[in-house]
């Protein structure tokens, strides 16, 4: 018989076993991981730290969050992929793992659609405009005006090339007719600085970390990237308003398991979290309190979601022609 037959049938009966403990036993009975693809103390990293102390209480068995940062989240989402289909092993994951990953590499170590079942999507937050104030940009409109006047003059910050703040900037500057000029740095506290600094003219960021810098009259904001206008900024325009109804973009963060893992393990992990996310004092604090907007997607409405996500990010990435290796 040939030798790779017989270590497939071998690794398909370990699995059939293993998917038959698991089916076998309540879960969850020991630990479970929730890997996060970022350092500790980020946006990510404290909504996965607040779930998991949750669900130790509901559970009463510990949750832990692990960190994997480096590489646009790959590191992370390769270790999950390969982990036990059993729900022992989660992945706080978001747009860059399983949406634009997929269109910004050529090559990739995992697969965004057939490594991972989603389980939930918590939280978004929509992405803004803002000016820096040595820019002397008071709106949108002058904005397009002073770029289309002195075209690739007018900066854009971003956190990295291939970043949602890029391809935000680029799918605007093609939308309204200019061209203007990338700046990348590392993150978005770099980002902000050159903002204030007068480094770079404008930037496209998420909600959270603007929220102190508009308030402290640091940066202008300019417009948000959402259908309506939002709780946390009710005075500032949407770019509909503006006359730009597909300038629309926001980013999420969600929990997927292996691909395998149980489809009852899969529902009570998401109705348990579901749970947890919609309590108010888990909102006040980790959600609406940080400028995060809840979103608590199911399994089925989480993957519709994702081929949404993915289609927009395909074209947006080959609108900005960008590739990452």
């Amino acid at each position: 018989m040939n030798v790779r037959r017989i270590l497939a049938g071998i690794a398909a009966l370990a699995g059939c076993a293993a998917a038959g403990a698991v089916q076998g036993e309540a879960f969850p009975a020991r630990m479970v991981r929730i890997v996060v693809p970022f350092t500790a103390g980020g946006l990510a990293d404290v909504v996965a730290r607040g779930v998991a102390q949750e669900l130790t209480t509901r559970w009463s068995q510990p949750v832990i969050v692990e960190n994997r940062p480096g590489a646009n989240t790959i590191i992370a989402a390769e270790h999950v992929a390969r982990a036990a289909p059993d729900g022992y092993t989660l992945l706080m994951a978001n747009d860059p793992t399983l949406s634009s990953n997929q269109y910004l590499y050529r090559k990739l170590s995992y697969d965004p659609v057939k490594d991972f079942v989603p389980v939930i999507n918590l939280v978004q937050t929509r992405e803004i405009l803002l000016a820096s104030r040595k820019s002397g940009l008071a709106s949108v409109e002058e904005l397009v005006a002073r770029a289309k006047a002195r075209p690739g003059e007018t900066t854009y910050g971003s956190y990295g090339v291939g970043s949602k703040a890029q391809l935000d900037a680029e799918t605007f500057s093609s939308l309204a007719g200019i061209r203007m000029n990338h700046v990348p740095y590392k993150g978005v506290a770099d980002v902000m600085a050159a903002l204030v600094g007068g480094q770079i003219d404008v930037a496209w960021v998420g909600v959270p970390p603007s929220i102190p810098m508009v308030e402290g009259d640091k940066v202008r904001l300019l417009a948000v990237a959402a259908p309506q206008r939002i709780a946390a900024f009710p005075g500032a325009p949407t770019f509909a308003e503006l006359g730009f109804p597909k300038m629309v973009s926001q980013a999420w963060f969600g929990l997927v398991a292996p691909r395998g893992t149980p489809d009852g393990v899969v529902s009570r992990i998401a109705a348990d979290v579901s749970a947890v996310v919609s309590q108010p004092a888990f909102l006040d604090k980790y959600v609406t309190g940080v400028g995060l907007e809840p979103w608590n997607q199911g399994p089925r409405e989480f993957g519709r979601f994702l081929a949404r996500d993915r289609a927009e990010y395909e074209a947006s990435i080959r609108n900005a022609k960008v590739k990452l290796d």
